[in-house]
């Protein structure tokens, strides 16, 4: 077709060889305007994505400062209840600050992977928390010395957890770590 065009002078040539040449330029067009769009759709994609990870980062970190003080409120009345020999709402308490603690865990490693400290005195405060519940089911006349080790654990991970809400609680709330 070029070749025949070529040998013919330009007012020779069809109609429709003109819509071809006229039509190579639009096709170019065409794909530099796909390819922008593309690029901005693809912009925007990464732009939401960071989006929901930074919402979702806020909600871990808001949620956590709303859990914390209800752990602490928990080891309290541990404390309460073993101080008035109560062994039933030692239990219970003891009980409630396994699932609590647990809770926290979870949303503070998926917040901030890097709190293995606090996640070790958290892991072993339930572990112990377990242990004294279990063996205070078992023992109708348990003592106050049966409920030391999971109080003394329950208080590390409270001092832990106490450091951690000082240290969040001031500072601003980005996409990174949980706050």
């Amino acid at each position: 077709m070029f070749l025949a065009a070529v040998s013919q002078h330009w007012y020779n040539v069809g109609w429709v060889d003109w819509l071809a040449v006229a039509a190579f330029p639009l096709t170019l067009a065409g794909l530099f305007f796909t390819w922008r769009q593309a690029r901005k759709a693809s912009n925007s994609a990464e732009a939401a994505r960071q989006a929901v990870q930074s919402t979702q980062q806020q909600i871990r970190a808001k949620q956590l400062m709303v859990l914390i003080p209800q752990l602490l409120w928990i080891a309290s009345e541990i404390d309460s209840a073993i101080e008035i020999e109560n062994i039933p709402l030692v239990r219970r308490y003891l009980h409630n600050w396994r699932l609590q603690a647990g809770n926290v865990n979870g949303i503070l490693l998926a917040a901030d992977p890097n709190e293995i400290e606090l996640a070790t005195a958290l892991n072993n405060s339930v572990s112990m928390a377990a242990i004294t519940e279990g063996s205070l089911m078992k023992r109708p006349q348990a003592t106050r010395s049966d409920c030391m080790k999971a109080r003394d654990a329950i208080t590390s991970a409270s001092s832990e957890l106490n450091i951690w809400v000082g240290r969040n609680s001031t500072e601003a709330t980005t996409g990174s770590g949980a706050t």
